[in-house]
């Protein structure tokens, strides 16, 4: 009998489990085996199973896992082989590219650090099958990020066409590759205590930065528990928005997985305190080790911390195992995700609106006499473009919008010590 889909995304999560944790690749334990032996004898829909992987953007993961499970002459497994050689080559471009253009910035006194991409990837049991799309640089501030573009266009990259985002200007590089650079840690939120303190962050970043050598290439990153604050941000913002769905939550158990000290644990757990998102923390983390496998002992820190307890509920745990699977990769399937609120009343949908209007508006939403105008473009523009560039109705979002800020409410985010 065919799997439920939640049981199809339970195996998938088995199956990552064992891939991020390089069984396979050590000394296949016999419990490892039976597991792939007990899901190879079974009845597995395969098509669907990759299907859900490859929407995620984890299938190359699985490489070796399902090496052990799949035919060999089979279309899965083909599928499976040519997905996985894309993701090597694009990982080798992307890396000899990120060691271009820092090398070039670094030789103009312009200082980066490397986010996400190959910088996590190399914390992977094959670093070459963590799927990434661009070249990330953080920068110290706005300047320097405006004045890192000019100089790449000089160079013969492009600027990107459209839509700039509030915290990061694209280029092209001549081979195609897309590089982002980073004016700040993350898109602003709707608490300016919280883009206050992310402001003075990014100044630490900087003087925590370390040099690590990624797949044979030397690259400056910040140290490890700046490294899962920004990838803790980096999950949060787009929770906030579309969603985000099991690649960033592998990046989260191979970071821990990896290890910390003591005293960059104590580091993290501060910053997540004063930033107001140690609910947050909590129940990435709780997900991570049970669907999986991240080890308890790894993350012991966090254990009582916050309200830990509630984001072990299980119906609130199922909830958000729903949430992660449904966004996919970044919630793009499906055009009614756009946003989700810190609560469901009149108030937070007042305050997201006010907020958006910001975003859209960030020059002119510095004077308050403007508001009233801003208001109005912002609604009309938010109408316009559900209808016309979405294909969505305007209501639907917002019936998904409260339907996803039930999760949020219970993470009291940005509520600061």
């Amino acid at each position: 009998m065919e799997e439920k889909n939640e049981e199809k995304e339970l195996i998938l999560c088995s199956l990552l489990d064992a891939a991020l944790h390089g069984e396979l690749h050590e000394d296949n334990p016999a419990d490892i085996k039976q597991k792939c032996e007990k899901i190879k004898q079974q009845k597995t829909d395969w098509k669907s199973i990759l299907s859900i992987a490859d929407n995620h953007r984890v299938l190359p993961l699985l490489y070796d896992v399902l090496e052990e499970i799949l035919p060999e002459n089979g279309e899965d497994w083909k599928r499976v082989e040519e997905k996985s050689i894309q993701t090597v080559g694009q990982s080798y471009r992307l890396l000899f590219m990120s060691r271009y253009v820092t090398g070039l910035l670094e030789d103009a006194g312009m200082h980066t650090i490397l986010l996400k991409g190959s910088g996590i990837a190399g914390l992977y049991p094959v670093p070459e099958l963590r799927k990434s799309g661009d070249v990330d640089l953080l920068f110290e501030d706005e300047q320097t990020a405006q004045k890192a573009g000019s100089y790449l266009l000089a160079h013969g990259f492009m600027a990107e066409g459209g839509h700039q985002e509030n915290h990061h200007l694209t280029y092209i590089s001549q081979e195609g590759i897309r590089l982002e650079l980073h004016s700040a840690l993350v898109e602003p939120f709707d608490s300016q205590e919280v883009n206050a303190f992310m402001k003075k962050c990014q100044k630490t970043f900087f003087e925590n930065r370390v040099t690590e050598n990624v797949m044979g290439v030397d690259f400056f990153l910040t140290s490890p528990p700046y490294q899962a604050f920004y990838l803790l941000l980096h999950m949060l913002q787009h929770f906030l928005r579309s969603g985000f769905g099991l690649k960033l939550l592998c990046d989260w158990v191979v970071f821990w997985e990896h290890g910390c000290t003591a005293e960059e644990d104590k580091i993290f757990l501060n910053l997540v305190r004063e930033c107001g998102i140690l609910n947050f923390a909590c129940v990435v983390t709780e997900f991570c080790i049970r669907y999986l496998g991240l080890s308890e002992q790894k993350v012991e820190f966090l254990k009582n911390q916050g309200e830990a307890d509630g984001m072990k509920d299980e119906s609130y745990l199922k909830e958000f195992f729903t949430e992660i699977m449904e966004s996919e990769e970044f919630g793009e399937a499906a055009p009614e995700r756009m946003v989700a609120m810190r609560g469901t009343g009149w108030m937070d949908y007042i305050r997201e609106f006010h907020h958006q209007m910001h975003l859209s508006h960030p020059k002119a939403g510095r004077y308050k006499i403007l508001y009233p105008i801003l208001w109005v473009r912002t609604f009309f523009g938010f109408v316009y473009r559900n209808r016309k560039l979405r294909g969505i109705s305007s209501i639907a979002i917002l019936k998904n919008a409260k339907k996803r800020s039930r999760l949020v409410t219970k993470m009291k985010l940005f509520e600061m010590d």
